[in-house]
């Protein structure tokens, strides 16, 4: 699975569902390099336009790395 250009993987991947949050994390970053590509001027209206685009991804990120990504040591013992 290392094609960065996967349209739709397959539902039964052990991966898929942090596949999928991590596309909708990507898309809310991607938002956020598309606005600031078209300002001119860093300012604090537009900074916290980005912050406003940014932090749910921020927030989605860090639930999936706490809740999704695991100890697999422990399924061994």
């Amino acid at each position: 699975m290392n094609n960065l250009n996967i349209s739709q993987p397959d539902p039964d991947w052990d991966y898929y569902e942090v596949w999928q949050l991590l596309e909708a994390i990507k898309n809310k970053i991607n938002a956020g390099v598309k606005f600031i590509s078209g300002e001119e001027l860093a300012d604090n209206t537009t900074d916290e336009k980005l912050k406003q685009i940014l932090e749910p991804a921020l927030e989605q990120l860090e639930e999936l790395i706490e809740n999704h990504l695991t100890d697999y040591s422990d399924d061994h013992d």
